[in-house]
C-alpha cells in the first residue's frame, strides 16, 4: 500500500513533466482520431486518397524524427539540450494544427497538393516538439522505479488529453460550427492550440534537465550509435513489440467513428463513445503502473495483452446493436490499453542503460528519434493499407454501407488488431531487463566510470 501512497505523492517534476504530454495528445489523438474522417466526410476525399495524405505525413514524422533527436542531444543552451525546442516550437506547432482542420476552397490536383503540404508542415512542427519532449525522460532521472513513476504522470496526462479531445471534439465541432462541421473543426483546433502553448510553458518551467557529463563533440558519431542500437537486443524486442501493437492497433482506432456512424447510426454520441474508451484508459493506469512496479514490467505486459486479446475477441464475436453493449466494450479494450503507454515509455530508457553497459556508447535522443522513425513508418504504412482496405470493401463517405461492408469493416477492426497483440505478447515473453538486472546494469556503468576516471 505504501508504494501507490509514493507512486502517487505529488511531486512537483513529475506533474509538470507528465502535463506536456496532455498538450502532446491534443495534438496526437486529434490527427489520429479525427483527420482521416475530416477529410473523407469534411473535405469530401476518397479514402484512398485520405489515406495516402495521412501516411506520407506520417512517413516525412518517419524521416524528421532521427534528425531531430541527432540534434537535439548536440544543442547545448542555458534552457538545457531538449526544452528550448519545446518552448520555441510550441506556437508554430498551435498554428499548424489550425491550418490542418481548416477545409481549403480547392478541387482536384490542387486540394491533394494544398492538404499535403499543410500535413508535412504540421508534422514537421510536432516533431521538433514531441522528440526532445520524449527525450526527457532519461535527462531527469536515471532510477528506473522513478522511471515508471514520471512515466506513470505523462501517461495519466496523455489518457487524459486523449479523453479530452475525444470527449469535446464533436460537441466543440457540432456547438461552434452550428451545424457547419468546417467551421466547428477550425475551432477545435484554435481551443487545443491554446491549451497546448499554455501547458507547454509548465513543463519548460519547471522542468530541469540534467546536464551531460560529456560535449557534444564527444557524442559518438553516427555510425557508432548505429552499432549501439543493432546490439541491443532488448530494444528490439520493445521496439518491435510496440510497432506491430500500434501499426495494427490503428485498424481499430481510426474506424470506431465510421463503425459508430454507419454500422450503428451512433453518430451524434462520437463524444461519448471517444470519451468511455478513452477514459477506461485514463482510470487503468494508476493500476497498471502499480502492478508494474508490483510484478515487474515484462509480467504486466503479458497481462495486459492478455486482457486487450479479450475484448477485441468479444467486439469481433459480440453482436453489437445498443449504445450501452458497445461502451461495455470499449470500456473493456481501453482499460487494457491502459497499460501500453506506461510500459512501453518507461521500458525505452531502460534499454538505454542495457546499450551503453554492452558497447559503452551511451544514446538518448538518437535512440528515441529511431524508435520514432520505425514506429511512424509502420503507421503510415498501415494508413496507406486501410485505405485500401476501406475503399476495397466498398465504404463511401456520407453514403449507405452495405451489410457487407459493414460486416467487412467489423472484421478489419478486430481481427487485425487480435494479431497485433498476440504478436507483442509474444516478443515481450523473451524481454530479459527486471528491476535487479538494471540495478546491476547501473551499478556496472558506474563502476567504469569511476574506473576511467
Amino acid at each position: 500500500m505504501q508504494n501507490i501512497i509514493n507512486l502517487f505523492r505529488v511531486n512537483k517534476v513529475r506533474v509538470a513533466y507528465g502535463i506536456g504530454d496532455y498538450a502532446i495528445c491534443l495534438y496526437w489523438s486529434g490527427v489520429s482520431l479525427y483527420l482521416l474522417y475530416f477529410y473523407t466526410d469534411v473535405v469530401g476525399i476518397s479514402p484512398l486518397m485520405a489515406g495516402w495524405i495521412y501516411a506520407l505525413g506520417i512517413a516525412w514524422d518517419a524521416l524528421t524524427d532521427p534528425f531531430m533527436g541527432y540534434m537535439a542531444e548536440r544543442t547545448r543552451s542555458k534552457m538545457g539540450s531538449y526544452r528550448p525546442y519545446i518552448y520555441y516550437g510550441s506556437i508554430p506547432l498551435a498554428l499548424s494544427f489550425v491550418l490542418l482542420l481548416w477545409m481549403p476552397p480547392f478541387e482536384g490536383t490542387l486540394l491533394f497538393i494544398f492538404l499535403l503540404v499543410v500535413n508535412l508542415f504540421h508534422r514537421t512542427c510536432f516533431t521538433i516538439v514531441s522528440v526532445p519532449y520524449s527525450s526527457l525522460t532519461a535527462r531527469i532521472t536515471d532510477d528506473s522505479d522513478e522511471r515508471t513513476k514520471l512515466t506513470t504522470a505523462r501517461m495519466l496526462a496523455a489518457s487524459f488529453g486523449t479523453f479530452s479531445i475525444s470527449a469535446l471534439a464533436f460537441p466543440i465541432v457540432l456547438l461552434f460550427g452550428s451545424g457547419e462541421e468546417s467551421i466547428g473543426f477550425i475551432y477545435l483546433g484554435l481551443i487545443a492550440g491554446l491549451t497546448a502553448i499554455i501547458i507547454l510553458g509548465i513543463t519548460v518551467y519547471f522542468v530541469q534537465e540534467r546536464p551531460f557529463e560529456f560535449t557534444k563533440e564527444e557524442l559518438p558519431s553516427f555510425s557508432e550509435v548505429l552499432k549501439s542500437v543493432s546490439n541491443n537486443y532488448p530494444f528490439w524486442i520493445v521496439f518491435s513489440a510496440i510497432l506491430i501493437l500500434i501499426s495494427t492497433y490503428l485498424m481499430f482506432n481510426n474506424n470506431l467513428i465510421y463503425f459508430s456512424k454507419y454500422a450503428l447510426g451512433f453518430h451524434e454520441y462520437q463524444g461519448l463513445i471517444l470519451g468511455i474508451m478513452s477514459g477506461s484508459t485514463l482510470l487503468a493506469i494508476p493500476l497498471w503502473a502499480y502492478l508494474a512496479i508490483k510484478l515487474g514490467k515484462k509480467n504486466t505486459w503479458m497481462l495486459s495483452m492478455t486482457s486487450l486479446f479479450i475484448g477485441f475477441s468479444i467486439f469481433y464475436f459480440y453482436p453489437i446493436s445498443e449504445l450501452r453493449e458497445l461502451l461495455y466494450i470499449l470500456s473493456f479494450i481501453g482499460f487494457g490499453n491502459g497499460a501500453t503507454g506506461v510500459l512501453f515509455w518507461s521500458m525505452l530508457p531502460d534499454t538505454i542503460e542495457y546499450g551503453e553497459w554492452k558497447t559503452g556508447i551511451r544514446t538518448e535522443s538518437s535512440l528515441y528519434g529511431f524508435m520514432t522513425f520505425a514506429q511512424k513508418g509502420a503507421i503510415a504504412f498501415a494508413a496507406v493499407i486501410l485505405g485500401m482496405i476501406l475503399t476495397n470493401i466498398g465504404f463511401e463517405p456520407n453514403q449507405d454501407q452495405t451489410p457487407e461492408t459493414l460486416s467487412s469493416l467489423k472484421a478489419l477492426m478486430s481481427l487485425i488488431p487480435l494479431i497485433g497483440v498476440f504478436i507483442s505478447l509474444v516478443l515481450i515473453y523473451f524481454y530479459p531487463i527486471d528491476r535487479n538486472f538494471h540495478q546491476k546494469l547501473i551499478e556496472d556503468i558506474e563502476s567504469r566510470k569511476t574506473q576511467n576516471a
